[in-house]
């Protein structure tokens, strides 16, 4: 692994341990077909990728009933159809196989589903997969991967709508090159807002009663702060006015003392 890529790794991960202590070793993958069948494609050796990028902390693979179903079809089209070949049908025969042999399987995702069914129907992921939808509803649980799950995923709009919910980390494959994303804007905005308010609630030690309170004396304060500086403001224009006869602020106009030489015509000699 190079000492860019193994750098930016640590750097993710320690944001996510710091952030989101649920995100911990052992740390849960959860491959799709896609990334399976890239995999194999590309002869990537997962298990030694996936444990140097994770600073060869424990981790599990999983994979959905779903995704295996949906590997295991794409292998029966691959086999009738005449335009594609065999080892088109062997990339997901392969696939479905390790996801078998390595991965642990999650069988039912209905209860995930039913408790994530208003986020589906408000970014209405009608284009998705069954097997994406269950991928999406596990690691979006409880609004910010309650389950701590890590995405593997080739598939561009699957990542796009994960990247727009917070501490869901995602692996891809850059031809045989693992790659995990840093935090996405989502994470960063996230975890901005939660810093915000442990600075209003004093670390999480004042009640909303309190708070209220402290921001009624802070306002309090700044409309003392504000008529204090207008009276002295007032005060040092007075007495202005009495020393010197003018406004304090009024700045003084400049008049010329004199004609411009340069716009002036030079005198001429008279000869004698």
């Amino acid at each position: 692994m190079r000492h860019g890529r193994a750098k930016a790794s640590r750097r993710t991960l320690q944001f996510y341990r710091l952030n989101a202590p649920h995100l911990k070793s052992p740390y849960k993958i959860l491959l799709d077909g896609t990334f399976l069948v890239a995999s194999i494609r590309n002869k990537v050796p997962l298990w030694d990728r996936f444990s140097k990028t994770l600073q060869h902390e424990q981790f599990v693979c999983y994979v959905t009933r779903s995704t295996l179903n949906e590997l295991e079809l794409l292998s029966q089209q691959s086999a009738k159809s005449k335009q594609a070949g065999d080892s088109e049908e062997s990339f997901f025969d392969e696939a479905r196989q390790y996801g078998l042999d390595e991965c642990e399987i999650i069988e039912n995702c209905n209860e995930v589903a039913n408790t994530n069914e208003k986020l589906m129907n408000k970014r209405a992921f009608r284009d998705f997969s069954e097997a994406s939808r269950d991928i999406f509803c596990l690691a979006t649980d409880g609004g910010n991967n309650r389950l701590a799950y890590f995405v593997a995923t080739q598939d561009d709009g699957l990542s796009d709508a994960l990247r727009t919910m917070p501490y869901v980390p995602l692996f891809r494959l850059g031809r045989a090159v693992l790659l995990l994303e840093s935090p996405s804007s989502a994470s960063r905005q996230f975890t901005g807002s939660l810093e915000q308010n442990k600075l209003k609630s004093a670390g999480g030690l004042m009640t909303s009663e309190e708070r209220k309170i402290v921001d009624k004396v802070n306002k309090r304060d700044k409309k003392k702060r504000r008529e204090m500086m207008k009276e002295e403001q007032e005060k040092l224009q007075k007495r202005s006015r009495q020393e010197v006869g003018g406004c304090f602020n009024e700045r003084k106009k400049k008049r010329a003392k004199g004609p411009n030489p340069l716009s002036c015509k030079s005198r001429k000699n008279k000869s004698s």
